[in-house]
């Protein structure tokens, strides 16, 4: 006489199958398991929430916000803005370093702002970017921000998921392609 299996004697099982199977994941490994596809880890050219969701996996911001949409430093230390609104600031944390072993630098968010900034690259987020005039590494702890005109929510656009800062050696290494190969100084 056959008996049928129950629910929870499925879910017993299957968890405990989940749980066998999870060493077999090297440290580097990421798995993902969702029932929608993302469009790509480049937080720049991304326009859907999963993709953003998934890169904060592998990237972090020189802002964040909290939990009451309060501003949070996360790779910068601090910033101010000239009286003109023209000119924002911002100290950078130091020892930090990207997934690669690039050092996270005034020089590496200059590449990612440049690169968000030019039309030429037809990223998703562009507008985002479009009225930075200019980005100049005053050292490798300070960078220099200036508008085409001022813009006081400008700070919230250095806060938003897509201003993910990006190893700029591969940035250099996988060009349009680095979509496909995420190096951040993340979580992994």
């Amino acid at each position: 006489m056959t008996q049928p299996v129950s629910r929870k004697w499925w879910l017993a099982l299957s968890i405990a199958a989940a749980l066998a199977s999870a060493p077999a994941f090297a440290a580097k490994d990421v798995v993902v398991a969702v029932g929608s596809n993302f469009t790509t880890l480049d937080p720049y050219d991304a326009n859907d929430t999963l993709s953003q969701a998934v890169a904060k996996s592998f990237y972090q911001g020189l802002f964040g916000l909290d939990k009451e949409m309060k501003l949070q430093n996360v790779l910068a230390e601090s910033y101010t803005v000239s009286p003109d609104g023209l000119v924002y600031t911002v100290k950078l944390h130091s020892g930090v370093k990207f997934q690669d072993g690039t050092d996270f630098n005034a020089e590496a968010v200059k590449a990612n702002l440049d690169r968000a900034s030019n039309p030429d690259n037809h990223l998703k987020r562009y507008n985002l970017y479009k009225n930075i005039a200019s980005t100049e590494a005053v050292d490798p702890t300070t960078v220099k921000i200036t508008l085409k005109q001022p813009f006081s929510a400008f700070i919230n656009i250095l806060a938003h998921p897509a201003t993910a800062m990006i190893s700029p050696a591969a940035l250099k290494k996988y060009g349009k392609d680095i979509g496909f190969h995420p190096v951040g100084t993340g979580a992994l």
